[in-house]
């Protein structure tokens, strides 16, 4: 009997302690539902206060981009005022923008700018985003970019089954190719040996070129101040072929005053060749495909412009024209010994006789073609001043053509245009300006060209000619100069959340 009634308060016992273990059970699951409520709350308020943040951040991406519209001439961040608001610069902390009606979905956003010294078109932008107690920050560096076909050592157009760019050539600065008629298993681009597509620095430049240029522009990557073109490579149709020891940039070498990668690679089709993408050495990979739409079209000698049906119809009315048979007969074969003078109220060329050219305003050759010859040994023309040459014809470059003078380049500039070809045949020649050819540019030797060439198509022949961008080419434009109507656009250089 008094076991059994020892069993009975065991089981009481065991009973309190079973209810006890459930009641603690219980306690912790409705503690782990408040806290994962909690948890899902406070998930939901950062994400919407994120998305906030977000809004700030496109809605001074769009006065940003106003402020540069209003002003495409000289657009700036650092003049006292963006968009109307009369706010900044400041260097040294960020400021307001004072955003009236700045709610959205129960929050609201705060937005400051910070300037940096020195730079006029590119800001830090830090947007805040609240709900309740719940904040959120955001902070990009966009920068203004000018979409022209200038700003870059080679813009190619059309393509066609086959190669826009062949050969073992040595490319320093941005390469744009829309290639529109390709399929994407074509090839925009097919390098081998040991060619180089987008160096981003001027190695290998003779000096004698390099005096006459301004220096490049610096940047700190890595740690180092570098040198840089700041150089991108874009195809929009088409592969890149890359072969042999041919490479999309160079691998970064610690310890020089230059920039190895190139900026940015945007490629749809991607790599091709034995080599493809592991040659490519860039600051944001290989992969990225083309960014830029529809914004940058081939510019054509053919679309309308300022009222006229054609834009060779403009540069006609707003020229000096040339068309007189002996003047084309001299202008189809112009030497270091040519001596003539043309001239108007809209443009002027002429050459002393001497290897001497002078150039002014927009130049129009009618009926013949525009040829650069030697004479005997003599095989430099130098030339001064700002011009643009349209022929209706082709053109021929066999001579160094190059301004003279230390940094005479591109204050001095030539433009030189044609709805044909331009060929540039002669061997170790040096060749300064912009040209423009609506069909093909060959460039068949040792060529070292200072500039930008633009055409739908490109043959670079297979003697390692060599094409240096100067970016300060884009402003300095010669007058009437094609594509000069350039589009801007703001690039973001860099996100953070903070």
């Amino acid at each position: 009997m008094q076991m059994l009634n020892n069993d009975r308060g065991s089981l009481l016992m065991i009973s309190y302690a079973l209810i006890f273990i459930l009641l603690a059970f219980g306690a912790a699951a409705v503690i782990l539902v408040v806290n994962d409520s909690k948890s899902v709350e406070w998930q939901k308020r950062t994400a919407q206060a994120f998305y906030v943040a977000e809004a700030g951040i496109e809605r001074a991406m769009y006065d940003l981009k106003q402020d540069f519209i209003n002003d495409p001439s000289q657009p700036s961040f650092s003049d006292g005022a963006i968009n109307s608001y009369a706010i900044g610069p400041n260097t040294t902390g960020f400021y307001p923008i004072p955003y009236s009606n700045n709610s959205l979905n129960g929050g609201s956003y705060t937005v400051t700018l910070k300037n940096i010294t020195g730079v006029s078109d590119a800001v830090w932008v830090r947007s805040t985003g609240g709900i309740g107690n719940t904040t959120q920050t955001i902070e990009v560096y966009p920068k203004l970019v000018r979409l022209s076909v200038w700003d870059n050592a080679i813009f190619a157009g059309r393509g066609a089954s086959g190669r826009m760019i062949n050969g073992n050539v040595n490319i320093a600065g941005s390469v744009h190719i829309l290639g529109s008629n390709l399929s994407s298993w074509d090839y925009a681009v097919d390098l081998g040996g040991t060619a180089d597509i987008v160096k981003n620095n001027y190695g290998g430049l003779d000096p004698a070129l390099a005096a006459r240029v301004p220096a490049l522009p610096t940047t700190n990557f890595n740690g180092e101040t570098v040198s840089t073109l700041n150089a991108k490579l874009r195809v929009k149709h088409g592969k890149v072929g890359l072969s042999g020891a041919a490479g999309a940039g160079e691998a970064d070498a610690a310890g020089n005053a230059v920039k190895e990668t190139v900026d940015e690679v945007h490629v749809t089709d991607g790599f091709g060749g034995n080599k493809g993408s592991s040659q490519v050495y860039s600051d944001n990979g290989w992969s990225n495909t083309y960014d830029l739409g529809n914004s940058v079209p081939f510019p054509s000698l053919s679309d309308p412009h300022a009222g006229y049906p054609t834009y060779q119809q403009y540069l006609r009315a707003n020229a000096l024209v040339i068309n007189d048979a002996a003047e084309l007969a001299e202008l189809a074969n112009l030497t270091p010994n040519s001596n003539f003078n043309y001239s108007g109220a809209n443009g002027a060329v002429s050459m002393d006789g001497n290897g001497n050219l002078a150039i002014s305003g927009i130049v129009y050759i009618e009926g013949g073609d525009l040829n650069f010859n030697k004479a005997g040994s003599k095989k430099t023309i130098t030339y001064a001043g700002t011009g643009a040459l349209l022929t209706t014809g082709s053109a021929q470059i066999n001579v160094n053509l190059v301004t003279s003078g230390n940094n005479s380049f591109p204050t001095n500039i030539l433009g030189l245009m044609t709805p044909n070809n331009i060929t540039m045949n002669e061997a170790n020649i040096d060749v300064m300006g912009l040209f423009y050819a609506e069909n093909t540019v060959t460039v068949q030797k040792q060529t070292d060209i200072m500039g930008t060439i633009v055409g739908n198509y490109f043959d670079m022949g297979t003697n390692v000619p060599a094409i240096f961008q100067v970016p300060e080419t884009v402003n300095h434009l010669p007058p009437g100069m094609i594509g000069a109507d350039a589009e801007w656009m703001l690039e973001i250089v860099s996100w953070q959340k903070l």
